[in-house]
């Protein structure tokens, strides 16, 4: 259930899908995000700062790594339950793990998560979504640590969720567990969907388990009208040049301008030079700038 690392310092490109980033001072991994409370408690106490990541899908880490240590919360094996009209899971399970559980359950609303990589807590943190649903829409509740290390629970209604974004990116607090609400739907429908879904991601978007990459690297624009849909970032990108970009290791994937690879030999340096370059390039030419999905870890320059 918890992993510390014997190393003095762990290499965090074995636990992010760029594979790219320096040392941090100490990480611990945890399948169960409540067993990390003596853990951030220990640390607090020896005035340790430290970071938390899930999957790490959404994610730059600096070449030369980062000062703090870092709490991992992941699990291999998924934790997903059924409790009536809710939907149970666990913030280390996978988000693909929790949409095929919904459809072989034939409870809808969770579809759209199929094929996106990284965890539960993370993707509910920064709201990921997809064909204009995100995973903040049907969230009932949360149970979280505080930066504190104590457990508290959280109703939807004391949370706040926008494009990308949640409150608990402000706030800090470590999710355990969440419930979503469930949608009764025709499990055979709601599996032929998943499959549509990822046979699609799989003809425009690189396998990020071949592929050294972190997905969509900028939030999709706002929409033009009061009611319409959000304006693709990856158009821009292809129509100021993007995708004829590289900076050393680093370049765009040819199918989607809006994806960057990892190559061999790519430094995180790179990756961030080269998004630098494809921002500015769309700034040029439309006029208005480009805000980052991924986090960036560390000095990058």
């Amino acid at each position: 259930v918890l992993f510390r690392s014997t190393r003095m310092k762990e290499w965090l490109t074995d636990f992010t899908t760029f594979r790219l980033g320096g040392p941090c001072r100490e990480l611990i991994s945890v399948v169960v995000a409540a067993k990390a409370v003596e853990v951030i408690r220990g640390w607090n106490a020896a005035g340790i700062p430290w970071r938390v990541m899930g999957g790490g899908s959404n994610l730059l880490v600096a070449d030369v790594g980062i000062p703090e240590a870092v709490l991992r919360i992941h699990s291999g094996v998924p934790d997903c339950r059924r409790e009536g009209e809710l939907i149970s899971v666990s913030a280390g399970t996978e988000l693909d793990a929790l949409a095929r559980f919904a459809a072989d359950e034939g409870l809808a609303g969770l579809g759209f998560a199929a094929g996106i990589p990284g965890t539960v807590g993370g993707g509910i943190c920064g709201n990921a979504g997809a064909f204009g649903s995100a995973l903040g829409d049907g969230l009932e509740r949360l149970e979280v640590l505080t930066r504190a290390g104590d457990k508290k629970t959280r109703p939807r209604a004391a949370l706040t969720f926008g494009y990308r974004a949640s409150s608990l990116q402000q706030t800090g607090e470590l999710i355990i567990r969440a419930w979503f609400r469930a949608l009764p739907g025709d499990r055979a429908k709601l599996r032929a969907e998943r499959d549509e879904i990822l046979a699609a991601r799989l003809e425009k978007h690189p396998d990020w388990h071949v592929l050294p990459t972190a997905g969509s690297f900028f939030k999709n624009l706002p929409a033009e009208t009061t009611d319409g849909p959000r304006r693709a970032a990856g158009k821009f990108l292809e129509q100021a040049g993007a995708k004829q970009m590289r900076e050393g290791g680093a370049y765009v994937f040819p199918k989607h301008a809006n994806i960057v690879i990892a190559g061999p030999g790519a430094k995180a340096a790179e990756v961030a030079r080269l998004t630098e370059r494809m921002a500015a390039a769309v700034k040029e030419k439309f006029g208005f700038d480009l805000e980052p999905e991924v986090r960036f870890w560390g000095d990058l320059k």
